[in-house]
């Protein structure tokens, strides 16, 4: 479910609360060893900003690498 969320959640303007969805998104996708790209949160984590979604939208693109 959050893979198909989280490209609508991720786009130009980032939603409220899509931090603590891609907090859920690496406990999900580390308890079930998801595999796959999803490209807005490859992007979102190649970031430089220091906010919650990029801080954690990088160990999300690093659990499903």
């Amino acid at each position: 479910m959050l893979e198909a969320a989280l490209p609508h959640l991720l786009r130009d303007l980032v939603v409220r609360g899509a931090g603590p969805l891609l907090a859920l998104g690496v406990d999900c996708a580390s308890r079930c060893a998801a595999k796959g790209e999803i490209p807005a949160v490859t992007a979102v984590a190649a970031g430089s900003a220091s906010s919650q979604v990029v801080k954690n939208a990088r160990p999300l693109r690093d659990v499903l690498g």
